[in-house]
């Protein structure tokens, strides 16, 4: 089937999936629909009425969530999750073409290594002509990059995510976006770099979460591909480029006219339920995070700033240390945005569901670098996650359904899923292979 094809089949069956839910909604004492979704509806409804976003109760999030699901009211209730499918299947698309641009890079280096080393009368494999066209590849490319669109398109645990009516799809989709064109085929005016900025700020004016990208971008348009010493780190900024200051300005500009907009129109309610409020965010019932037993022991309580800085700190420093590893080379960007991703929702203080969305997004882009791994782990990684994960939603269904006490047993499953993700990310790292992609070209 063509790739097309495929993208006809994932709608229907997220189409499908919003109907389920409706019947599930109707008969379930679990509903389908994430609350949040209807929180936003709620928050649609405000604003249809002329009023505020923030008058409806943990509406959270920037206002133009809400101006997005204003057809819930108009059209049908459903509107807002058939939109944020359609960002899911933007995503699987998005895939395709970032997995294809890496081959181009690819077959670009070799091309000119081949060049240079006619040059040099030294022997290398030679290949037809047709082959070195760097503007254009081979159907086995393409279809590798299918392949790996396909792990998004088909994945469940996505396509439950965005049909439920969860809008991270949104965001993982301004993500995508921003690394499509930063890999791209370099143009000389460098528009492509302020255009990333563009998608970039904007991702994070949707999700405060991108924010870990930026440094880790940043270093990828430096000519400093190696951070070995303190001397190396401050050549990077002293020797800042045009990519990069494109990327800056781009960034700042969408993120700062975006939020100071939404600031005019609803003031401080916006600055803290959509910014501040995630800094002292607690949530003491549907949290994976390993936090979560601090939080409930301290919910009576008001944060103190050593208590959040010891809590940041560590995502910090993993966050910094990766950008340095991965960040330098354009090559590793993706890897480097996953394993940030990954990091930043197993360290976050609060962790639920649809955060998972953040580096599942990213996966596939780095999963054909993954060559490592093998059948048996790749089976056998996803089964121990998903049942770290199961083995923590039976005591919290207990506590939010029936009312029981199961805090304690939420907090060791929730440090037995800290253990399992750490595991994994050691595995996904111990296996990453950067020079596959010059392998296979």
């Amino acid at each position: 089937m063509s790739f097309n094809t495929h993208l006809v089949i994932s709608v229907v069956i997220r189409l499908f999936l919003i109907n389920y839910g409706e019947i599930q909604d109707s008969v379930s004492e679990v509903p389908y629909t994430d609350v949040d979704y209807r929180v936003v509806t709620d928050g649609a409804r405000h604003v249809l009425e002329g009023k505020s976003p923030f008058k409806r109760h943990t509406f959270r999030y920037t206002p133009i969530l809400a101006y997005l699901l204003l057809p819930n009211h108009w059209i049908h209730n459903c509107f807002g999750k058939v939109l944020f499918s359609c960002f899911d299947i933007l995503i699987g698309i998005l895939i395709k073409k970032i997995v294809c641009e890496e081959f181009l890079h690819s077959r670009t280096v070799v091309d000119n290594k081949l060049k240079i080393a006619e040059k040099l009368n030294k022997k290398y494999i030679r290949r037809r002509q047709s082959e070195l066209k760097t503007n254009q590849l081979p159907p086995k490319f393409i279809q590798i990059a299918e392949y790996c669109a396909y792990f998004w398109l088909y994945n469940p645990f996505s396509m439950v995510i965005a049909t439920r009516g969860n809008g991270d799809a949104v965001s993982c989709a301004l993500v995508l976006a921003a690394l499509y064109y930063l890999l791209k085929q370099e143009q000389s005016d460098f528009n492509q770099f302020f255009v990333a900025g563009l998608f970039l700020g904007t991702s994070i004016h949707f999700r405060l979460y991108p924010i870990g990208f930026t440094f880790a971008c940043f270093l990828a348009l430096s000519k400093i591909n190696v951070i070995d010493n303190y001397k190396d780190f401050t050549n990077v900024f002293l020797q800042i480029n045009r990519k990069q200051l494109s990327l800056i300005f781009g960034t700042i500009a969408a993120f700062v006219t975006l939020t100071s907009a939404m600031t005019a129109f609803y003031g401080f309610d916006y600055l803290y339920e959509s910014i501040l409020y995630h800094l002292v965010r607690k949530d003491t019932r549907h949290n994976f995070s390993l936090f979560f037993y601090l939080q409930y022991l301290g919910s009576e309580y008001t944060i103190t700033a050593a208590e959040k800085i010891l809590t940041l700190l560590p995502q910090v420093i993993t966050v910094f240390l990766i950008s340095i590893k991965y960040g330098t080379n354009r090559e590793s960007l993706p890897f480097c945005l996953f394993t940030i991703a990954f990091l930043m929702v197993t360290y976050n203080s609060v962790v639920t569901s649809q955060y998972f969305v953040w580096f599942l997004s990213l996966i596939p882009v780095c999963a054909k670098n993954l060559r490592g791994l093998g059948l048996k782990r790749a089976v056998f990684l996803p089964i121990v996650w998903f049942l770290a994960q199961g083995g923590w939603l039976l005591p919290a269904y207990l506590l939010e359904y029936k009312g029981w006490n199961t805090f304690d047993f939420i907090f060791l499953q929730g440090s037995v899923f800290f253990v399992a993700n750490i595991i994994i990310l050691y595995t996904l790292i111990a296996t990453y292979d950067v020079s596959y992609n010059y392998k296979v070209t």
